[in-house]
């Protein structure tokens, strides 16, 4: 546990320490931080791991076997346990979008990368997982989160096929299914961007968490953080043994469910004036103790036998 803690969890706290510290003494621009990451590192990143993948047929399905069950029965679970705390409507939607929507891309992929040092089968299905949840985030999310109140269903159809991801998937899958290469600086250029995306992302996560509003734990936000943080992970699990699935495949599959909630279920609920303090305290403190949480996480699949 606390050469996990040291070697995977540290460094990754010392970029966000970075990036907080950067963003508390001069400011940052973060709504430019944001949409680089957005629209220039984490579709590189998808490209590259998508388009060198050597994930098979059967490893993807697995892959989207695992999220389309275990997605809808947490979200199914955080709705109805939201009740446990009398919550309005308002409050209720957000506790299940910050139980649902957790942090794959700029916290998941670095713990991926330092957890299984050498080895790229977690960073490919953690570039499945990332495509996965921002559609989810972006789509269902905008649904759960603005209550009803937000614009027409079209609208916020035509905002998900705006992601940059969805292209990069088809265009990446597509190259790779009829073996097509892309020119040799094109494909250097997309390489630098996919190495970028680690360092820029954590560091982006610290100064976002710079920004937000944190007010005390209460009950609804206990609720939220065990179901994240420890929930979660054990749901993500036995879908794994349920689907049969063991090796590196299963064990990155339930690290990928542990991760804390994510920083653009705060922006969603900012956007929409949806519990803005609840949802930026799900981020601060789930990002906080999941220092704990994901380093027990990691020494259970290591130790579990998957």
């Amino acid at each position: 546990m606390l050469s996990i803690l040291w070697q995977v969890i540290a460094p990754i706290f010392a970029l966000v320490g970075l990036g907080y510290a950067v963003q508390k003494r001069i400011g940052l621009d973060l709504p430019t931080l944001t949409r680089l990451n957005f629209w220039m590192f984490v579709p590189a990143f998808l490209w590259v791991h998508i388009f060198e993948s050597t994930l098979d047929w059967s490893q993807l399905r697995a892959i989207f076997l695992h999220f389309a069950i275990f997605f809808p029965l947490l979200g199914l679970l955080a709705w109805f346990a939201a009740l446990l705390v009398k919550p309005s409507n308002r409050l209720r939607r957000a506790i299940t979008a910050s139980v649902l929507f957790y942090n794959s891309g700029n916290y998941g992929v670095p713990v991926a990368q330092l957890a299984f040092p050498g080895q790229g089968l977690p960073l490919q299905i953690q570039a499945a997982i990332v495509m996965l949840q921002n559609v989810s985030n972006f789509s269902l999310g905008v649904f759960l989160i603005a209550g009803g109140r937000g614009e027409h269903p079209r609208e916020t159809l035509k905002a998900v096929f705006k992601l940059p991801m969805i292209y990069v998937l088809v265009a990446a899958a597509t190259m790779r299914h009829f073996a097509l290469t892309p020119p040799v600086p094109l494909q250097t250029a997309v390489h630098w961007l996919s190495d970028a995306l680690v360092p820029v992302a954590v560091t982006t996560l610290g100064a976002q968490m710079a920004g937000l509003k944190v007010p005390r734990p209460n009950p609804a936000l206990a609720l939220a953080l065990g179901l994240r943080l420890i929930v979660a992970p054990i749901l993500g699990f036995a879908v794994v043994k349920s689907l049969g699935l063991h090796g590196l495949l299963a064990q990155s599959l339930t690290l990928s469910t542990a991760f804390p909630t994510a920083v653009n279920s705060a922006l969603l609920a900012l956007e929409f004036d949806n519990e803005p303090e609840f949802a930026a305290a799900a981020v601060f403190y789930s990002t906080l103790f999941s220092v704990f949480s994901v380093s027990f996480v990691i020494w259970a699949t290591r130790m579990g036998g998957l």
